[in-house]
């Protein structure tokens, strides 16, 4: 057997310290960062003798890889052991623990030194010592309830519309027909914000909270994909299973600034649902800045309240709020406009006066609707339209308008009204800008479509770039070839050197791809340290002159190439296989002739 340990762990961090406690037991460490790239591991290399794995792995889930693995006859010397944040999928491994070969499971919150003594142990065939109990207490879930309630979420009003357009833009950007953002409460989960739901849930805005996934996200703090529900061990009876209406999950939680754990943005599809490490990382982040987001507007609701019932002096405080905000705003390059309490212009800037041709010692003589109506004046149509420019609702994240101004010179202009709670209520800063950043859902859409450290396709996008790139080429009648190009000894250097030297490595051969065959030619972040070039108009032949040509480029480099083309009718899948079979059989070659030498 193979003297390694396999580390099928998806966050980087966690990968890293795991490498490092192998190492320190003499052994080397790979690492694969879902269960589909643990099983290619193992195809290459044979069965590892150790085998580190959470069971909440994208792509093939870890009770997947364990029993794939124990039909292998060269995997039963591999010693298992299972470190994961959800403890009834731990639960139900230790009932399973014979079939799937397990040795220990241990909790994500245990400590190192307690990951490191069970390793030893087991590799020496001893038994592992009993874990110390890590697990939250019913007072941490009464600290969690008690703060969702502080925050006021839950309502009986229909879902805010900013939200809807969230998990409407997230569904469509994974490709699922269901996409929720949902809070985990005592006995229920309640849906804050829904798009695909069936009516009877869409009408209740929830489910018990035994039938919740997201329970298993809240409860365990982390990120939780289940590819395949009706197969699962914990999940196929549930009754949404049952029920066709959950086939596949996905869910990050909803972390704020704070720490607590307010649910889950989650997406769901019928079917089994593929997502990478890439796509689980975005929706993290999103379920983060989500949860900032909540939490942030509920405080500012509530000091307001709370500063409108006990001000003792009202004018006083007011005014020493709004002053250091008039003082910030001045060295502002945006056009701002400081609105006090009871829509009443308080100051500007400086490029506001000079946007709109006003004084800026005027400004604050003006009533609102004045200034609404100076700056209408200014448009295409000074008649009709002033009342859409207005400040946002007290209750609202802000209000965003677009209008063009003809003087005094033409221009597209961004209008932004955001509210804030200051002693004596709510103010607002209103701001008039050229369009040249990027929209929040802009943002969001770029982070769910293209690969943060690289900045190339995510593996999604790819996907279905590359299927429409072939069905151009096939209508006619063009060859279409394509490259996967790896980065050797990617696990290795970020072990030695740590994870900045392996991302800035990626990130260099990303640079070299990405101008490759075109300009109809694409790069894509296909999975771990592996790059795909799709190469549209090139046939085989082409599409190998094109390789031995970037193996020139990147000689500073240790890369894996390989170059295929669709022949005939072939189906991109079968294509895809071929190519990464190909990758397969260089690399094992490679590993020869370095054992050999």
């Amino acid at each position: 057997m193979a003297r390694y340990a396999l580390i099928a762990e998806p966050d980087p961090h966690r990968a890293a310290s795991l490498l490092t406690l192998v190492a320190g037991e003499g052994l080397e460490g790979v690492l694969a960062r879902d269960g589909a790239e643990a099983q290619e591991v193992v195809r290459q290399r044979s069965a590892p003798a150790l085998l580190l794995t959470d069971l909440a792995l994208p792509r093939v889930d870890g009770f997947t890889l364990l029993s794939w693995l124990r039909e292998r006859q060269d995997a039963g010397g591999t010693q298992v052991v299972v470190v994961t944040a959800f403890d009834e999928l731990r639960v139900r491994a230790w009932q399973l623990k014979e079939a799937l070969g397990i040795h220990s499971l241990l909790s994500r919150r245990a400590p190192t030194e307690t990951v490191r003594d069970t390793v030893r142990r087991v590799l020496a065939g001893q038994r592992p010592l009993p874990a110390t109990p890590t697990e939250s207490g019913p007072d941490d879930e009464h600290q969690r309830l008690a703060h969702i309630d502080a925050l006021h979420l839950v309502d009986d009003g229909p879902p805010e519309a900013e939200l809807q357009e969230l998990v409407t833009e997230v569904a469509q950007a994974f490709g699922v027909p269901v996409a929720l953002l949902t809070l985990v409460l005592g006995d229920r989960q309640w849906f804050k914000a829904h798009v695909g739901l069936p009516h009877a849930l869409a009408r209740d805005r929830g489910t018990p909270r035994d039938w919740a996934f997201c329970h298993h996200v809240v409860m365990g703090r982390e990120s939780l994909v289940v590819p395949d529900a009706t197969r699962h061990p914990v999940f196929k009876d549930n009754p949404l299973v049952r029920d066709g209406i959950v086939g596949s999950y996905a869910g990050a939680p909803l972390v704020t600034p704070s720490g607590e754990v307010l649910g889950t943005l989650c997406v769901i599809d019928t079917r089994p649902l593929v997502l990478g490490t890439e796509d689980m990382a975005a929706l993290r982040e999103l379920a983060r800045r989500v949860a900032g987001d909540l939490e942030l507007r509920s405080r500012a609701r509530t000091e307001a309240r709370d500063w409108s019932r006990s001000r003792q002096e009202p004018s006083r405080s007011e005014l020493a709020a709004l002053t250091q905000v008039r003082d910030a705003i001045q060295a502002l390059d945006v056009a701002t406009l400081l609105v006090a309490p009871g829509r009443q212009p308080f100051a500007g800037n400086a490029a506001l006066a000079e946007l709109l041709g006003l004084s800026l010692e005027g400004i604050p003589k003006l009533s609102f609707d004045t200034f609404r109506q100076h700056v209408a004046s200014l448009t295409a149509d000074p008649t009709g339209h002033s009342p859409l420019l207005d400040l946002a609702s007290d209750t609202s994240r802000g209000l965003h308008l677009s209008l063009t101004l003809e003087h005094p010179r033409p221009r597209r202009i961004r209008w932004v009204a955001r509210p804030f709670a200051i002693p004596g209520g709510m103010a607002q800063l209103l701001t008039l800008s050229e369009p040249g950043g990027v929209s929040p859902r802009d943002e969001r859409e770029r982070m769910l479509r293209v690969d943060a450290l690289t900045g190339l396709a995510t593996r999604r996008t790819g996907e279905e770039r590359l299927l429409r790139e072939i069905g151009r080429c096939r209508r006619d009648g063009a060859p279409c070839g394509v490259l996967l190009v790896d980065l050797v000894g990617l696990g290795r250097l970020n072990l030695r050197h740590g994870f900045d030297a392996g991302d800035t490595a990626l990130r260099d051969v990303a640079r070299h791809l990405e101008p490759v065959g075109a300009p109809t030619g694409f790069a894509v972040r296909w999975e771990g340290g592996t790059l795909l070039v799709a190469l549209p108009g090139l046939d085989a032949g082409a599409t190998e002159a094109l390789r031995e040509h970037l193996l020139s480029e990147l000689e500073t480099f240790e890369v894996h190439t390989v170059a295929v083309a669709v022949e005939g009718e072939e189906d991109p899948g079968q294509m895809l296989a071929r190519a990464h079979a190909a990758l397969a059989r260089v690399k094992a070659e490679h590993r020869a002739r370095s054992t050999a030498g």
